[in-house]
């Protein structure tokens, strides 16, 4: 390859079979019970489908499963590999023994573990085990690169008892609307769970002494369990300290198209260069060995489920690019794709800030394509059920994302947010031009991380319960003053 001119070190175009060669597998430990540990967690984070019997067998105690013998995942997802054991409640010390032995092992050196899930159930009663101080505690000298996430499950049946509990108390009802219900109880699921869980949680794991470990509550199927495995998944996302690690995360989790659109976006961003003060495409590889590759590579980083490899079809980049531009910009494409670099083509006759345009508008509908395919098909979505087995791409739901970028709005949104960006103009990093291509395809919506990893959950109240409340207080005659526990007031409507 020619050399760059300016200050950047010549550029190679990697073979997309060497883009997770650093770290091709995520390689995670899950420590729980069959009661703290369920299969949403694996099919709304990973979209693999374990059988129940698999799991129990996996997390029981009276099984003696081997730590060190991976879950059989039957080939759902080639970007992980699941190690399992009960977790330390029960205080089992020969599950302890194991699984700290086996985090020391030195065949562990070169193909580590890469992140722990603790698993506990959302439960008041549940004690915190000497055992389980202790590994938080000696974790950091066993495997001090090796990060752990407290993932308190079972949210959604804590936010049911709390409400229940509430509903007893006539006092606290009366008089409030079902919107001021849900807030009211959504502040106390939180100041509650601090109260009864999360300290004693604290303490010991010791993030009371100012160590940093994540803690995230996951709930069942309902809208805001989706959402909370999406914490989850970035949670432990930045947890992880390498990028290769990093990245491997990003291939093998199928709950967050955002954070397959994060790393897809700086990917994209390698092509360009900033050297001279404004975003350019690197010199020395023509945009027809760029478009490919990237996709190529963006096809990995999404890693959805295509048992019948529709996202290999020999036409479908052309396709994409034939529903994502029109008029003059999709001969210039086409033209590129079909020459190699030492032709001539006519994106020759376009100004070097014109191609850097066009080239990230190329590579921004690549990703805005796969992200709505993993919109489309990934289990944590509502109309899919976990009964069901996370289902595979078909040619079908491809042409529907094909249909859908041809007539609707998200195309020349992204393709106008691009064109209208200063950075081809000015730009000094190149984290501008992922930043740019992430919040075009994706928007300013990203995830929102709430209090110290406990869910906000929406706490549905039944109508029946609440009628006589809202009618109180629409007509006035609440009490006077109503107060959140978080000491907020709630005003009457006048």
């Amino acid at each position: 390859m020619a050399a760059i001119t300016g200050e950047s070190p010549p550029f190679t175009l990697k073979s997309p079979s060497e883009f997770l060669a650093a770290c091709p597998k995520l390689r995670i430990l899950v420590l729980g019970n069959p009661e703290s540990t369920k299969q949403e967690i694996f099919s709304k984070v990973f979209g693999i489908d374990l059988e129940k019997k698999l799991l129990a067998d996996a997390f029981n105690a009276r099984n003696h499963h081997p730590v060190e013998q991976e879950l059989d995942l039957h080939g759902q997802n080639a970007r992980l590999t699941v190690f399992t054991s009960h977790n330390f409640g029960t205080g089992d010390e020969t599950a302890y023994r194991a699984v700290t032995d086996f985090l020391a092992s030195p065949a562990l050196v070169d193909d580590p573990i890469h992140c722990i899930w603790y698993c506990i159930a959302s439960e008041e009663g549940r004690s915190v085990h000497s055992l389980e101080t202790q590994f938080f505690a000696e974790l950091p000298k066993i495997a001090p690169r090796v990060p752990i996430v407290l993932v308190f499950t079972k949210y959604d049946e804590f936010v049911s008892q709390v409400q229940l509990d509430w509903s007893r108390d006539a006092s606290r009802r009366g008089g409030v609307s079902k919107v001021a219900v849900a807030h009211i109880l959504r502040d106390l699921s939180v100041k509650r769970f601090e109260k009864t869980i999360g300290r004693k949680w604290d303490e010991a794991s010791g993030r009371t002494k100012g160590r940093h470990i994540p803690r995230v509550c996951v709930s069942g199927s309902t809208e805001d369990g989706d959402e909370s495995y999406e914490r989850l998944a970035a949670r432990t996302l930045a947890s992880l300290r390498d990028h290769s690690v990093q990245l491997s995360f990003a291939a093998a989790q199928r709950s967050s198209a955002f954070i397959s659109t994060q790393f897809c976006a700086d990917t994209a961003a390698e092509y360009f260069t900033v050297d001279t003060g404004h975003a350019r495409k690197v010199d020395g590889v023509d945009m027809s060995e760029i478009i490919p590759n990237f996709f190529a590579e963006a096809y990995q980083i999404f890693n959805m489920r295509d048992v019948s490899t529709v996202l290999l079809e020999k036409n479908l980049l052309t396709k994409i690019l034939e529903a994502a531009f029109a008029g003059d910009q999709l001969p210039f494409l086409l033209d590129a794709l079909h020459h190699s670099g030492t032709e001539q083509t006519m994106l020759l006759n376009l100004s070097p800030h014109e191609r850097a345009v066009l080239l990230t508008q190329a590579l921004a509908m690549i990703v805005l394509f796969l992200h709505k395919l993993a919109e489309m098909q990934w289990p944590h979505q509502d109309h899919f059920s976990l009964s069901m087995l996370p289902p595979t791409l078909t040619t079908r739901a491809v042409e529907r994302v094909l249909s859908e970028m041809r007539t609707g709005k998200d195309k020349t949104d992204v393709l106008e947010a691009i064109e209208e960006s200063h950075i081809f103009s000015s730009c000094r990093l190149r984290e501008e031009i992922s930043d740019l291509i992430l919040n075009s395809v994706h928007g300013t919506d990203k995830i929102h991380i709430h209090h110290e990893g406990v869910g906000n959950p929406t706490v549905r109240v039944d109508d029946d319960d609440l009628n006589e409340i809202s009618l109180a207080y629409v007509n006035d005659k609440g009490p006077d003053d109503m107060f959140l526990p978080c000491g907020l007031k709630i005003l009457k409507l006048n």
